[in-house]
């Protein structure tokens, strides 16, 4: 295989996310990325979170090494509401 560089390769799994029917979404600070992980976890969960909820799920993802974090990718997370007894599952 071919070297290519780093620049290449991202422009080509670009390339193929657009085609597969995923968005581009330009991130220009810290602010930008929290309202699109906001957005997508939203339209996921088929759900809206409060500041307070999302920092509460900020919170969870922060926690652990590398490793820990990746499982916590990969679990559900509860989200409780302060305004109601109900819970929302964070997929």
């Amino acid at each position: 295989m071919p070297h290519q560089y780093d620049a290449i390769l991202e422009n080509n799994l670009i390339k193929q996310l657009i085609g597969l029917g995923y968005q581009s979404v330009k991130v220009m600070d810290g602010d930008v990325l929290v309202l699109n992980l906001k957005t997508q976890l939203e339209a996921f969960n088929k759900a809206s979170y409060t500041d307070k909820e999302l920092d509460g799920i900020l919170n969870h993802l922060a926690k652990g090494n590398v490793f820990e974090k990746d499982k916590t990718l990969r679990d559900r997370f509860r989200v409780l509401s302060h305004l109601s007894i109900l819970a929302k599952n964070l997929r």
